[in-house]
C-alpha cells in the first residue's frame, strides 16, 4: 500500500508538470487565481442549487435535485475518464520508465487509478460540494449529513472511473494488432463514445415503461421521483438512500453498500486491467506508423495562397496528433451531440400534446432578449470545449519559434493560427441553429439570422483573446500533449472570460427589451472589440512573441 502511495504522488506530481524553478510569487498569484475561481464556480452552483431545492420543497420532490446532480457526475466522469484516462495509462511519457522497474503491473495500474480518481474530486469538490451544503442549510440537517455527504464524495467518482478504464484497456487489447498508434487511440475513442451514448439511450428508453398513472403518483409522494432514477442508474441508490437516511441505520447500511460495491469494483478493475496492461502497453510502444505517404510534386509543391497553407498546416498538426485532435478537434462535433442526447430522451417521455405546447411556447420566448441571452449562453458553453487557438502557440514547443523567421507579419500568423478554432466554432453554431429551425419551424429566420451572426462574432473575438493569452504565458516545456490542456492554467481565463462576456450579455438584456437594439449593441460591442484586439496585437507584436523562444 505504501508503495502505491508513493507511486501515486510521483505520477500526479508529474502530470501537473511543475516547474522546479518557478517563482514562489508566480505560485502564491496561480493559488489566488484557483481560489477566486473556484469562489466564482461555486458560488454560481450554490445559487442554481438554492432556486431548484426550495422550488422542489414546495412539491417535496427535493431529493429530484441530488439525483439529478449525481447524474451529471456520471457523465462528466465518464467522459472526463475517456479523454485523460487514455493518456494516463497507454500514451504518458514515464510508462518507458516505469515498466524496466522491479514494480508489479497491479501498483502500476492502481497508482493510475488514483491520478484519474484525484482528477474527479477536484471536480465533485465544484459541483457536489456546494450542492450538499445548500441543501443541508435549506432542510435544517445536522452535521451528520454533511459528513455522509463529504464520505459519497470520496466514494461516487470511483466506479465511473474504473469501469471506463476497464473498457479502455479492453479494447487497446483487442486493437493491438493494428500498427498505427494513431489509429488505435482514434478507434479506442469511438468505441468508448458509443459504449457511453448507448448507456443514456438505454437509460432513456427505459423510461417509456413507466405509465401515466405510475408517474403521478410518483409525484404525488415525497420523494416519490427518487425510485424512477434510481431504477435506471443503479449506482444511485445507495448514495441518495445514505444522503436521505444520514441519522439512522439505513443510511449507515446504504454507505456500507456503496463503500462495499467501490472496494470490490476497484480491486477488481486492478486485477482485469494488470493482467492486460504489460501486454497491451508494450504492442502500442512498438506499433509504429510504417505508412509512407507518396509525393505529389504538382500538388504538394505548387503555388497557393499563404492563408490557405498556414491553415492546412495548423489542421495537419491537430490531426495527426490524437491527443491533440482528441483535446482540440472532437469536443466540438461531440459535445453539441452529447448534451442534446438528454433533449431528446425527455422529449420520447411526452405526450403529442405537451410537445406541442412546448413548441408553441419557445418562440414567443427567445424572440426577446432573455431568450437571446440563453442561445448566446449555449453557444459560450460550447465554445468553452474549443481550446485550439488557446493552445496554439503552445502545442508548437520548441517549433514555435518557427514563427519568428517566416517572411509572414506576426498579426496575420496569428490571425491563420485561430482559423481552425474558428472554422471548428461553426459546427455548433449550425447545429444549435439547425436544431431550432427542424424542433421550431415557427421560430423566424431574422431570430435565427441574429443569433449565428452575434455567435459567430463572438465566436473571432474568443479566439484572438485566446491566442493572446497563449502569447502572454505559453506552456512550451510540456512534457506530454495531455498536459498542454489538461494541465494548462490559461484554461482558468477561458473560462473567466466567457462568464464576464455572459454577464455583461445578461445585463444587456434586462435593460433592453427590443431585440433589434440588443442585437445591434451586442454585435456593436463584439466588432469594436475585434477591432481592438487585433490593434493590439499589431501595436504589440514584439512584446507578445518575447517568450516565443
Amino acid at each position: 500500500m505504501k508503495d502505491i502511495i508513493l507511486l501515486t504522488k510521483i505520477l500526479f506530481k508529474g502530470s501537473s508538470n511543475r516547474q522546479k524553478n518557478s517563482k514562489s510569487r508566480s505560485s502564491f498569484g496561480k493559488i489566488i487565481l484557483f481560489g477566486l475561481l473556484y469562489v466564482y464556480l461555486a458560488g454560481i452552483i450554490a445559487y442554481i442549487s438554492y432556486e431548484a431545492i426550495n422550488a422542489l420543497i414546495e412539491i417535496k420532490q427535493e431529493a429530484v435535485f441530488l439525483n439529478m446532480c449525481f447524474i451529471g457526475i456520471l457523465g462528466i466522469s465518464f467522459i472526463q475518464t475517456l479523454f485523460s484516462g487514455l493518456n494516463i495509462l497507454f500514451f504518458s511519457k514515464d510508462i518507458e520508465y516505469l515498466l524496466p522497474l522491479p514494480i508489479k503491473p497491479i501498483k502500476i495500474v492502481m497508482a493510475k487509478f488514483n491520478c484519474l480518481i484525484i482528477t474527479q474530486y477536484i471536480v465533485s469538490t465544484i459541483l457536489v460540494l456546494p450542492v450538499i451544503i445548500v441543501y443541508g442549510y435549506l432542510l435544517n440537517l445536522g452535521i451528520t449529513f454533511y459528513l455522509m455527504g463529504i464520505l459519497i464524495m470520496l466514494l461516487f467518482p470511483i466506479i465511473p472511473v474504473i469501469l471506463v478504464t476497464i473498457l479502455i484497456t479492453i479494447i487497446m487489447k483487442f486493437t493491438n494488432i493494428i500498427k498505427n498508434k494513431d489509429m488505435v487511440q482514434y478507434i479506442t475513442v469511438f468505441l468508448t463514445l458509443v459504449f457511453v451514448i448507448a448507456i443514456q439511450f438505454i437509460s432513456g428508453a427505459g423510461s417509456e415503461e413507466i405509465t401515466n398513472e405510475q408517474m403521478a403518483n410518483m409525484l404525488v409522494e415525497a420523494n416519490g421521483m427518487l425510485e424512477l432514477f434510481s431504477n435506471y442508474f443503479i449506482t444511485l441508490k445507495p448514495t441518495i438512500n445514505a444522503l436521505l437516511n444520514y441519522n439512522s441505520l439505513e443510511g449507515i447500511f446504504n454507505i456500507a453498500i456503496l463503500f462495499a460495491e467501490t472496494v470490490f469494483v476497484y480491486i477488481l478493475g486492478a486485477i482485469i486491467t494488470s493482467k492486460m496492461y504489460i501486454k497491451a502497453v508494450t504492442s502500442i510502444m512498438t506499433n509504429g506508423d510504417k505508412k509512407t505517404k507518396k509525393i505529389n510534386k504538382a500538388k504538394d509543391y505548387g503555388e497557393k495562397s499563404v492563408l490557405k497553407a498556414y491553415v492546412k498546416k495548423e489542421f495537419v498538426d491537430l490531426n495527426r496528433n490524437p491527443i491533440f485532435f482528441m483535446q482540440c478537434v472532437l469536443p466540438s462535433f461531440l459535445f453539441p451531440i452529447i448534451f442534446s442526447i438528454p433533449i431528446f430522451v425527455s422529449f420520447k417521455d411526452m405526450t403529442q400534446a405537451e410537445i406541442q405546447e412546448l413548441i408553441n411556447m419557445i418562440p414567443s420566448f427567445i424572440e426577446t432578449s432573455k431568450g437571446l441571452f440563453v442561445a448566446f449562453g449555449i453557444g459560450a458553453f460550447c465554445f468553452m470545449f474549443n481550446f485550439i487557438a488557446l493552445t496554439a502557440i503552445s502545442r508548437d514547443r520548441n517549433n514555435s519559434t518557427f514563427m519568428k523567421y517566416i517572411p509572414i507579419d506576426l498579426e496575420k500568423q496569428c490571425f491563420y493560427k485561430i482559423m481552425p478554432g474558428i472554422i471548428l466554432n461553426l459546427v455548433p453554431i449550425i447545429y444549435f441553429s439547425g436544431m431550432l429551425k427542424v424542433l421550431i419551424p415557427e421560430i423566424s429566420i431574422k431570430v435565427l439570422s441574429y443569433i449565428i451572426i452575434d455567435l459567430i462574432l463572438m465566436n473571432i473575438c474568443n479566439n484572438y483573446i485566446m491566442i493572446i493569452i497563449d502569447l502572454k504565458n505559453p506552456k512550451l516545456d510540456w512534457i506530454t500533449e495531455y498536459a498542454v490542456v489538461k494541465q494548462n492554467i490559461n484554461m482558468l481565463f477561458q473560462i473567466i472570460i466567457l462568464l464576464i462576456e455572459m454577464a455583461v450579455i445578461a445585463g444587456i438584456s434586462t435593460l433592453i427589451s427590443n431585440i433589434n437594439i440588443f442585437i445591434l449593441i451586442i454585435g456593436i460591442i463584439y466588432v469594436i472589440s475585434i477591432f481592438a484586439v487585433r490593434k493590439y496585437i499589431t501595436k504589440n507584436q514584439t512584446k507578445l512573441f518575447r517568450k516565443v523562444i
